[in-house]
């Protein structure tokens, strides 16, 4: 049974921060103390440090971060990993001629275009695979939000993305994990990647990518803890 007063851990995906989710969060989850990790913090050090609340959420980018650093995670922590990475290059999901094309989109290419510009043709690009469902004045606060990280930064989390497996040899405990089916930045392929994990995997048919539609559809995974 939850302990009264403990503490929510949010790990943010690539090029987000799940603060600007928190009036949701707080609502949905009144009785909680929230945390959030934003992006920048999961690429400003090599040694990421693995925060010590009582029930810690990883997104997209964040979930590959947590799970190669399994071996550091307290027995009785609960962690929940939406949207699951454990190699976003394996065989039916992100090509590296793909990641490589997005990376272009951000840099800035031999000056032509100025940094914010080159910046935003990435992104929005990338937003455009949160899909349809997700309406348009959400999709642009993601997006201004994600402005202000700057082309260094949003490159070095796609190499991180293309170079770094998760490490799932370690035996884990109270770990859940949330695939969408209809997910269009971790395809559902992923899924196949986890078999040490049967009975933890949750599929939702008609999710895609966007983390508050988790909060929504599975506020009793946060609780069964």
């Amino acid at each position: 049974m939850r302990v009264e007063s403990c503490e929510i851990a949010w790990v943010a995906g690539w090029a987000s921060d799940v603060s600007i989710w928190a009036d949701e969060i707080y609502e949905r989850f009144s009785d909680f103390s929230h945390r959030f990790i934003d992006y920048s913090d999961l690429i400003s050090s090599e040694e990421f440090v693995v925060p010590t609340s009582d029930i810690v959420v990883g997104w997209s980018m964040g979930t590959l971060v947590l799970l190669r650093n399994l071996h550091k995670k307290p027995k009785e922590q609960k962690w929940i990993l939406v949207c699951p990475i454990a190699d976003f290059c394996a065989p039916g999901c992100w090509s590296r001629t793909a990641v490589k094309a997005l990376r272009l989109g951000i840099q800035v290419t031999r000056g032509y275009l100025p940094r914010v510009a080159a910046n935003a043709a990435g992104l929005t690009s990338f937003s455009v695979l949160f899909g349809d469902s997700v309406p348009k004045e959400k999709k642009e606060k993601w997006l201004e939000n994600a402005q202000r990280y700057s082309p260094e930064q949003l490159t070095a989390g796609l190499d991180y993305l293309m170079q770094k497996k998760a490490d799932l040899t370690v035996p884990c405990q109270n770990v859940e994990l949330l695939f969408g089916k209809q997910d269009r930045v971790v395809p559902f392929a992923q899924k196949e990647l986890f078999g040490e994990f049967e009975g933890q995997i949750h599929v939702f048919e008609n999710l895609g990518h966007w983390l508050p539609d988790y909060i929504c559809a599975a506020p009793h995974i946060f609780h069964m803890f």
